[in-house]
């Protein structure tokens, strides 16, 4: 506040010797202070900063740089040239907005975000120059701004092993150190549940190479549970999801269609609908297979009244076959032997 207030008794004292010109200089000294920004690795970042002049600038007199912590340059404009004493590491990496400049806009912009990048803490230093190319003060540090470095964690992957009744959950690639949650829902009884640390082992190397992390998590199951892995990156204050349904007969991975995940609850129902889904058309094939033996056995009954002859699957009855008596021929001798008799009566 002491050095405030000095810089702006200070810019006082040159306003009443050099003009109205110097207005433009008071509200560079009291430009507000940026906040802390958030890059993605790969991505790029703005480092934001306004003069909050009410008067336009003229560029030609304009001056000023961006420096990181370790005094490298970033940026530099010197009335009207570009990067002259720019550091290697931020070649190609920074951009300014020419055309907004009169209206005291010193922002730039950095693409490429590394993880080198994380913690770093940016300044700009600005000044104006008067008609004479004299500096009216000293060169100002304004607009710090601290850069935290992230990257988004893949939806994760979860795989249920039913032998040894445990699920696991893994996905890599991201930036910092995740928190790692497990969910559980019991379908019957309708309670769910976070998990304590103690029932979760969990493994979170990071690469040494790329310094991303890789996250491996793994807890103990029951049948006919809902299990949720929940990933939250801590700098993008993001949370990925992945629920898989352990049912009786079979575990169903319901892979989250978002980026980001808020709950679970679509995933269960999208499974209980599925399970439905089945259930109908395994009833549908049972009606359809009693209909058709019904139909066949009134079909085999007035093929065997009508003589018809058609396919059936059952046995039918035996044809009664009526044979004509036989004709006995006796020998003539027997014959005249009972005429004679005949008579005799």
């Amino acid at each position: 506040m002491r050095q405030y207030l000095r810089l702006f008794i200070s810019s006082q004292m040159i306003l009443l010797h050099r003009g109205m010109s110097t207005l433009v200089f008071i509200f560079l000294l009291f430009a507000p202070a940026a906040s802390e920004v958030t890059g993605i690795i790969g991505e790029s970042v703005l480092l934001s900063c306004d003069l909050n002049s009410s008067t336009a600038i003229d560029t030609a007199r304009l001056r000023f740089y961006w420096q990181d912590k370790s005094g490298k340059v970033l940026y530099s404009f010197n009335k009207g040239e570009e990067n002259q004493h720019q550091d290697n590491l931020y070649t190609n990496r920074t951009k300014a907005f020419g055309s907004e400049m009169s209206s005291g806009n010193i922002s730039i912009k950095l693409s490429q975000v590394t993880l080198e990048d994380k913690q770093n803490v940016y300044w700009a230093f600005a000044t104006l120059f008067d008609e004479n190319d004299k500096h009216f003060h000293e060169l100002i540090k304004v607009c710090p701004a601290t850069l935290l470095v992230a990257a988004r964690f893949p939806t994760p992957s979860v795989t249920v092993n039913k032998t040894n009744m445990n699920a696991t959950c893994s996905t890599q690639g991201g930036y910092p150190q995740p928190v790692v949650t497990w969910t559980i829902q019991d379908v019957l009884l309708a309670q769910n549940r976070t998990l304590d640390p103690w029932e979760v082992q969990t493994k979170r190397p990071s690469d040494p190479e790329s310094g991303l992390y890789t996250v491996w998590s793994q807890v103990n199951i029951r049948e006919n549970q809902t299990v949720t892995c929940h990933i939250f990156n801590p700098v993008l204050r993001e949370t990925v999801s992945n629920t898989t349904i352990v049912s009786s007969n079979q575990s169903i991975n319901t892979d989250p269609a978002g980026e980001v995940q808020e709950g679970f609850f679509p995933g269960i129902f999208g499974g209980i609908i599925a399970i439905c889904f089945v259930i109908f058309l395994v009833g549908i094939f049972i009606a359809y297979k009693k209909c058709c033996r019904a139909t066949g056995d009134r079909g085999g009954t007035s093929g065997a009244r009508g003589g018809a002859t058609g396919p059936t699957d059952f046995p039918q009855e035996p044809e009664v076959v009526l044979q004509e008596p036989e004709v006995v021929l006796q020998e003539p001798e027997v014959v005249l032997q009972e005429v004679m008799r005949s008579r005799s009566f």
